[in-house]
């Protein structure tokens, strides 16, 4: 079956339209078959913006979360790049694509192989795959241009920043319990890293030495990897199930670490479909246009002090949004702020312009934005809707608070 359309309208709607303007990967992702890199089965599913379970506790992530952390890593041509979890080996495919070479650690030796598997298959001569502990790194190939790492860790790997170039990129969430970030690292000297954060994740968690242990909560594998570099084929290979990264959004949706339980895939699928069904009814049978996203109706402007925010209050599940910004004019830098609750409504894709700093103080986020004192200055945020149902978050500017309601519909 010829899915190029697909996968096209797929780049469109999920990639491009998001934000994503990096024309090397939005062309890695035109060119490689997502299809080919998930369970047999759910071929169908494979371009639908979430992630899927491909076994050994792991998935594989959402397009949209791919082309974000491999547009962060600032890919060349000319790059070495290792991946710090292969799972189904979908990255290591579009980074083959647009750098010179891919070096790919998995801890599972049977996902490992299944992605070996499928990079012979398909053509993929410049991909590298070895079983290990991908919190070491891959020393001997090393330094590396870029390093991207598929699953989440307490704090980053010293071995990783060691195995930067200089002027190596390097994306990785980090976190705990309080949640996860998407950060990027840049070596700017032999002990000396630029750091940016890029908002809020959630992805599996990365097992190794220097992460967390096989015993954190999140993790569900029952087979254990062997540690060393593939060589042979497999006499009997694998049933291909696919590999695994993580996702952005802390989805509803087939959660990052889910058991691999096809049944449950299947009633995700038919209870998602007829829930779009139920909703596209309603917006033209009810809401005549008015409270959907845009409508009249859907959204607020709040008054602070220092300025305003337009916010959205009636979404619905899983959509891009805007929250406008606009700070009146001021010499001295201006402060933004939102707190743990909004994160439950909403995922920050990015910032248009992109702020100066960010802080974290008693529960809250703050974005500080440079000064100027010529006009309003206006900033969008770049969202995207999370759990659906009512949600309270308190967002502010300087020292003023503002408690903020939405409800994202199903």
């Amino acid at each position: 079956m010829d899915m190029t359309r697909i996968r096209d309208r797929m780049v469109e709607h999920h990639v491009t339209r998001r934000g994503i303007r990096d024309q090397s990967v939005i062309g890695a992702m035109r060119m490689v078959p997502r299809e080919k890199f998930v369970p047999p089965g759910s071929e169908e599913f494979a371009y639908e913006d979430a992630p899927l379970s491909i076994g050994e506790g792991q998935t594989i992530s959402q397009p949209f979360i791919v082309a974000l952390m491999l547009e962060k890593a600032n890919l060349n041509a000319g790059d070495k790049v290792l991946e710090v979890g292969t799972g189904s080996g979908y990255a290591s495919a579009l980074i083959s694509q647009i750098a010179r070479h891919v070096y790919s650690i998995e801890r599972h030796e049977k996902l490992a192989f299944q992605a070996r598997e499928r990079f012979e298959k398909l053509g993929y001569r410049n991909i590298d795959v070895r079983v290990g502990d991908g919190s070491k790194g891959w020393a001997k190939a090393a330094p590396f241009d870029a390093i991207v790492v598929s699953a989440g860790a307490p704090d980053v790997p010293t071995a990783l920043k060691e195995q930067l170039d200089l002027g190596g990129r390097l994306v990785i969430p980090v976190g705990g319990g309080e949640g996860q970030r998407l950060k990027r690292f840049t070596r700017t000297g032999a002990a000396t890293f630029e750091e940016e954060d890029l908002g809020g994740v959630l992805f599996v968690p990365l097992i190794g030495e220097d992460a967390w242990t096989a015993s954190h909560p999140m993790y569900t594998a029952t087979t254990p990897s062997l540690p060393g570099t593939i060589a042979p084929k497999p006499s009997s290979p694998p049933n291909a199930q696919g590999g695994g990264m993580g996702q952005t959004n802390k989805l509803p949706a087939l959660p990052e670490g889910v058991l691999d339980h096809s049944e449950f895939q299947q009633r995700f699928w038919a209870v998602q479909r007829i829930s779009w069904i139920v909703f596209m009814l309603l917006l033209v049978t009810c809401l005549l246009g008015l409270l959907g996203r845009g409508g009249p109706f859907s959204r607020q402007t709040l008054l602070l002090p220092d300025g305003s925010v337009d916010f959205p209050v009636i979404s619905r599940w899983n959509a891009p949004e805007d929250m406008t910004v606009t700070f009146t004019p001021s010499s001295e830098d201006r402060v933004f702020t939102i707190d743990a609750t909004f994160l439950q409504s909403f995922s920050v894709q990015g910032i248009d312009p992109p702020q100066k700093a960010t802080f974290a103080r008693d529960g809250r986020i703050g974005y500080v934005f440079p000064a100027d004192a010529s006009g309003p200055t206006q900033i969008v945020f770049r969202l995207q809707t999370q759990l659906p149902g009512p949600r309270r978050a308190l967002i502010g500017m300087g020292g003023e608070t503002r408690t903020q309601s939405t409800f994202i519909f199903p």
